[in-house]
């Protein structure tokens, strides 16, 4: 089991779980995902968080971004400015599970969720 948390967001692994082996989770939500959700997720995290940091600079003063990034199940809005960014993501699996969801990460703790998931995803904790 790989357990990463801090204030306001927790990432749990536990492989010997067949269907959902992922939960992520926030100050007052969680969600477990199973093996393609997370690998999605991993990189569709990453992706923005790459392309955030590409503009970053650029951004003057209180100038605010909105990137959009859509990888099946996922749809992930990033919205920030120089200073920081919140993400919202949304879920929409069609199929046998036919679910969805819709979480969000405060400005205060998306870049160390980020970062963890950066760090298990070099790691090879898929």
């Amino acid at each position: 089991m790989i357990k990463k948390e801090g204030p306001g967001w927790r990432i749990i692994r536990d492989t010997s779980r067949k269907n959902f082996s992922t939960l992520i989770g926030g100050e007052t939500w969680a969600i477990e995902l199973n093996q393609s959700e997370w690998e999605q997720l991993l990189k569709i995290v990453i992706q923005l968080s790459d392309q955030y940091t590409d503009v970053r600079d650029q951004l003057m003063g209180d100038e605010n971004i909105t990137l959009e990034l859509e990888r099946s199940p996922w749809l992930a809005i990033l919205n920030g400015d120089q200073y920081g960014w919140n993400l919202k993501l949304i879920l929409n699996q069609s199929g046998l599970l036919n679910r969805g969801a819709e979480v969000y990460w405060p400005r205060n703790v998306t870049n160390h969720v980020a970062n963890a998931m950066r760090t298990m995803w070099d790691s090879g904790y898929l």
